[in-house]
């Protein structure tokens, strides 16, 4: 009979061999197999078989759950990352009393550009996000992973930190390669610079801005791109204006703008050239 225990201090729900060794691996680790069959007696008072652990650690090394290093194992992080974006959406769904939302499949192989109807700039950047990691998870060793981004203001730090936090983290795990471009020169355009550096993105402050209301992304033979409603980006960019250090930025209303119900059009178009020209230009200014 397969090892079945509830133990109050990780909810009422009943856990295996698997999910006991899951708890243990999240709060130390490396840890080899006998070290992982001494904690599960000390702290769970459970004796498994040492073949019983063995398989279930290979069962999960083959799931991807976990990585093997020296006899020894530890948590893979992309598999953690993909654990908090279904925490993320569950307790969302769950818990806010918002009604859930379906998710939306997105075409990976249009014939034409694909237009997708969100309902909030906010809504546009998590459906963008979700596209740009779906490209990113599915990428081989011998594929392009330049990934090219350009936007009027990167108020994506200010508007949800934890969740461009975790992106730039999974990127970064996957081995992308990132460029990100801004196009205004605000104080606050600048400052993020520390920011993204810190997760080796390649940050550049365009000197003589176009001032477009574009959100353009340019990863493989993908481009996708959502243009700001007028008067949204004039909201964003007084707040971009108003704020001339850190004290003088009012936060909170910059999360009410990203808010705003407004339709958002997010297109996303499958074209090789036109993707391989984009990122060539788009690159160019960092090498000058």
């Amino acid at each position: 009979m397969a090892l079945e225990i509830v133990d109050y201090k990780y909810s009422e729900i009943t856990k295996n061999l698997s999910d006991l060794i899951l708890i243990i691996l999240s709060k130390e680790y490396p840890l080899r197999i006998g070290e992982i069959c001494q904690r599960l007696s000390k702290e769970f008072a459970v004796r498994p078989t040492f073949q019983a652990v063995r398989k279930s650690l290979n069962t999960l090394a083959t799931k991807k759950i976990l990585l093997i290093e020296n006899k020894s194992y530890r948590i893979n992080k992309n598999f953690i990352l993909d654990q908090k974006r279904l925490m993320d959406a569950m307790q969302k769904n769950y818990f806010s009393g918002e009604k859930p939302e379906k998710a939306i499949n997105w075409n990976k192989s249009p014939e034409t550009p694909t237009t997708y109807v969100c309902e909030s700039l906010l809504k546009a950047d998590q459906l963008c996000n979700e596209i740009i990691l779906d490209w990113a998870h599915d990428l081989k060793e011998e594929e392009d992973h330049v990934f090219c981004f350009q936007t009027p203001h990167y108020w994506y730090v200010f508007g949800q930190l934890g969740v461009e936090s975790t992106i730039l983290l999974e990127l970064q795990s996957l081995k992308v390669d990132a460029y990100y471009t801004v196009d205004n020169t605000r104080l606050l355009d600048k400052w993020t610079r520390i920011f993204y550096k810190d997760y080796n993105v390649n940050y550049y402050v365009n000197s003589k801005p176009d001032h477009t209301k574009t959100t353009i992304g340019v990863f493989g033979d993908f481009v996708v791109q959502y243009d700001y409603p007028e008067d949204i980006f004039k909201a964003i960019d007084i707040f971009y204006k108003e704020s001339k250090d850190l004290k003088t930025m009012n936060i909170s209303k910059i999360a009410k703008i990203l808010k705003m119900k407004t339709p958002i059009n997010l297109v996303v178009m499958k074209n090789k050239l036109i993707a391989a020209k984009l990122k060539q230009e788009m690159t160019r200014k960092f090498k000058s």
